[in-house]
């Protein structure tokens, strides 16, 4: 049972942590705000690091709070015995995801993208307990509960795993990608002391980056969907029934 569950997911599961780790770094500057932010109110470094792993931590917990509300809603067809055919799913879902991705594409060409939810002028409240570890973690949630367009992207293909193959492999998306989220926090943390030129990269060697990052998303569905159309499973019905085992 474990091979069944584990080999054909490796790929997507290391996407979602590739994705998460990338949409971090790359444009949701919000999450940098708040980096630049922490450490210009904390007297130590360790002290710096322990407010961003709580915000990242926020994060987490609400990216895992959605991915439960989708899960519950995509798996309401299921416990009533209306299992959708996995190829239709994972069409449906590669397509939406590549939409998502070129919608994304257009916004940045455009330099209308402005990801999550931020204060008019790009700060955060100092009136606020910042010794206590509730703050930031409140922060990170309020944070998570803003998707952007790669949230929305991961979202979907949580509730497309679910249908198509089970409760655990969607909530693993999520979880993966909010693990590669959380991770990348900290390379920017060390880049800041070591020099914030480094954070401030130019505009194309980002905006190359970014479209890479695209183009790796829409090549990976692109294969999905041919694969569909091929009738070939790319993830065997049975994990299915295996997780609704597990669950039951």
């Amino acid at each position: 049972m474990n091979q069944i569950f584990l080999e054909p997911y490796l790929l997507v599961f290391f996407m979602a942590l590739l994705l998460g780790f990338l949409h971090t770094i790359l444009p949701c500057e919000d999450k940098a705000i708040f980096l630049f932010w922490s450490l210009g109110i904390s007297k130590t470094p360790s002290r710096s690091l322990q407010i961003l792993a709580l915000y990242g931590l926020g994060l987490i917990s609400s990216n895992l709070i959605i991915a439960l509300i989708t899960i519950f809603i995509t798996s309401i067809p299921i416990f009533f015995g209306l299992i959708p055919d996995p190829n239709l799913i994972n069409f449906i879902g590669a397509m939406s995801s590549i939409i998502a991705a070129l919608v994304l594409l257009v916004f940045i060409t455009q330099g209308k993208y402005k990801p999550h939810a931020k204060t008019p002028n790009g700060d955060f409240p100092n009136n606020l307990n910042w010794e206590s570890p509730k703050t930031p973690y409140f922060f990170g949630i309020l944070a998570g509960f803003a998707p952007c367009i790669f949230e929305l992207i991961i979202y979907t293909q949580c509730a497309q795993y679910t249908i198509s193959s089970g409760m655990i492999q969607g909530l693993l998306i999520v979880f993966f990608f909010s693990i590669g989220t959380f991770i990348g926090l900290f390379p920017l943390a060390l880049a800041k002391y070591g020099g914030s030129h480094i954070i401030r990269r130019k505009k194309d060697k980002r905006r190359r980056i970014i479209y890479a990052m695209i183009i790796v998303i829409i090549i990976f569905n692109i294969i999905i969907i041919i694969l569909s159309i091929l009738d070939i499973n790319v993830f065997p019905v049975d994990d299915l029934e295996v997780s609704i085992n597990i669950i039951m």
